[in-house]
């Protein structure tokens, strides 16, 4: 199968577009987003991600907003229109390539929309590539680069608007594509991993933009080849970070993080200190991470040429959810997206907070 972009001569296999250089279901590649208002007002997580090896294109938005969490969940039949990176209300638009995109959601049944343009304020920062094998077997390889910026545009929720601009507002990016396992559909006959995926610790996975510059970190205690990194993204160039130490303060139940400092040193031995400032936090369940959709299957898994799911959950808590029907519960595991305004050199900002306090080990099921 021939696509548009085969026209162009980049590529890599003897295979065209529409094909992957792998069969394994997990291959994936898509973009991700965080947006943030620096008052807290509305902040969300979205995704656009491709499964060509299980013909499938599916999404995301959760949106936050007052103590509320707004989920929606799309899928699509990939093929033949694989080019078109839409499915059902959402969709992204790649308006100049690493610089400016469009992230939209159309009027759905869950009563949120949005239409923004994310331009990006810095150069990409690159992660290395993350190559995992457990007696021999790959079960995961995978790289990814990051982006943050400001954005313009209009959220809607419900019957009130709001516009966000450059000044008022961030937006951070990731861009990944590789084997993940956790995608693509449960592996039930695949022999358990001898050796953990994750060990107790605190991860913070961090993209922060600040009014001249952005950055990234890493903090992971299971010793990923990319945990201890960061970068201080200019617009012109990276700047290597390390010593990366954080001391965080937590609301009651010890899993949401309510603000506290971190402190870093550059390449030149010069040291960044910042102040957090919590300003809400998106459950990734309502994404379909760890089995969210509603038959528990995950991303990447094929439900029909068009699907779409979703509900509202009172996130007011810390620690507990209710859904629409009153029932109160709390998930098994604590990944949760925090959205924090940031104070420190050059000013304040804001960032898109991934604060995990993993409590138990988890091993490699893939």
């Amino acid at each position: 199968m021939l696509i548009g972009v085969d026209e162009y001569p980049f590529h890599q296999i003897v295979e065209s577009f529409a094909g992957a250089a792998t069969g394994d279901p997990s291959w994936n590649d898509g973009h991700y987003f965080g947006v943030a208002d620096h008052d807290g007002r509305v902040c969300l997580t979205a995704s656009v991600r491709l499964y060509p090896n299980n013909d499938v294109m599916d999404g995301f938005v959760c949106l936050r907003h007052r103590g509320r969490q707004y989920n929606v969940r799309v899928s699509r039949r990939l093929r033949p229109d694989m080019e078109r990176l839409q499915v059902g209300p959402l969709g992204i638009e790649i308006l100049d390539p690493l610089r400016s995109m469009r992230l939209f959601l159309e009027p759905n049944d869950r009563g949120i929309s949005m239409d923004l343009e994310c331009t990006s304020t810095t150069v990409a920062a690159r992660s290395p590539v993350e190559t995992t094998r457990i007696d021999g077997r790959l079960v995961s390889e995978r790289t990814t680069y990051e982006l943050v910026g400001s954005v313009r545009g209009i959220v809607r929720v419900g019957d009130e608007e709001y516009r966000l601009d450059d000044e008022s507002a961030s937006f951070f990016r990731n861009h990944s594509w590789g084997m993940h396992p956790g995608r693509g559909g449960p592996r039930h006959y695949v022999a358990p991993g001898k050796s953990s995926r994750r060990t107790p610790g605190l991860r913070q996975w961090v993209l922060f933009r600040m009014p001249e510059y952005g950055g990234h970190f890493f903090v992971d205690p299971s010793g990923r080849r990319a945990a201890g990194r960061g970068v201080l993204m200019y617009p012109d160039r990276l700047v290597d970070l390390h010593d990366i130490r954080s001391e965080l303060d937590f609301h009651e139940g010890g899993r949401r993080m309510s603000g506290g400092k971190v402190v870093f040193a550059d390449a030149d031995e010069r040291s960044h200190e910042y102040r957090v400032e919590d300003l809400g936090w998106v459950y990734c369940q309502g994404g379909g991470y760890f089995g969210g959709w509603n038959d528990g299957l995950g991303q990447g898994v094929f439900r029909g040429d068009n699907y779409a799911e979703g509900e509202v959950w009172d996130v007011s808590h810390p620690t507990t959810v209710v859904d629409e029907e009153g029932r109160a519960f709390e998930f098994d595991h604590d990944w949760a997206e925090s959205f924090v305004r940031l104070s420190g050199p050059g000013g304040v900002g804001a960032a898109h907070y991934e604060c995990v306090v993993i409590r138990e080990a988890e091993q490699w099921n893939s």
